[in-house]
């Protein structure tokens, strides 16, 4: 069986039992709405494909979101002691087309997608469903509607499990995982973040880290 394949900012030891699956889980809303939300393991050959046919799908008006790890200067600001938690600087697009998401998607996804330090995301600000790759590229997709979305995860022939396997249940003190900044042209996702903040991105709020 071909290995799992990760993102260039990845390092994951263990890969034993870790292939493409996703399990669903039914939950519910504060207001009482029931949803689905699902995990998923994707591999890098087909996460910007899969992510790209999100995009075509998702209901207009849409948003796009990133995270990105805060910086030196901030984190001395925003951390009162040694054991405060480290933080992200979260940001968003709203209000886009889908066409819009998908020129975001197309200029800018390589480097979201391959980067090892930063999360992101695209969702219907209508519909609620959103999918959002967080760290190791794992995905999670939130939506009321089950079989519009079992029918994408079939079409890439990723399979339902009842409980999935992710690279966090392999990780040991002796064998940690690694995330990292990649560089692509000579550029970073923080490069590219600066782009997008000309081009309607807004910074939203600081958000400790889990």
């Amino acid at each position: 069986m071909k290995p799992f394949q990760l993102a260039k900012g990845n390092t994951v030891p263990n890969l034993e039992g870790i292939h493409a699956c996703y399990e669903v889980v039914e939950r519910t809303r504060q207001n009482g709405e029931p949803y689905y939300s699902f995990a998923a393991n994707v591999g890098m050959e087909t996460l910007p494909l899969l992510l790209e046919d999100f995009c075509r799908q998702l209901d207009e008006p849409c948003f796009f979101l990133c995270e990105l790890g805060a910086t030196k200067d901030q984190e001395e600001k925003l951390r009162q002691s040694e054991d405060s938690p480290y933080h992200r600087c979260v940001y968003y697009k709203d209000g886009c087309s889908r066409e819009e998401l998908l020129s975001i998607w197309r200029k800018y996804g390589e480097w979201f997608v391959e980067d090892g330090m930063s999360c992101f995301g695209f969702a219907s600000h209508r519909t609620a469903d959103e999918i959002y790759v967080g760290k190791y590229k794992i995905v999670n997709l939130f939506t009321k509607d089950l079989e519009r979305y079992e029918a994408l995860l079939k079409r890439y022939q990723i399979p339902r499990e009842e409980s999935i396997k992710t690279v966090w249940n392999n990780f040991t003190r002796e064998q940690p995982g690694e995330c990292r900044l990649v560089t692509i042209n000579g550029k970073t996702v923080y490069d590219i973040v600066d782009e997008l903040l000309e081009d309607g991105l807004y910074f939203a709020e600081f958000r400790e880290e889990a």
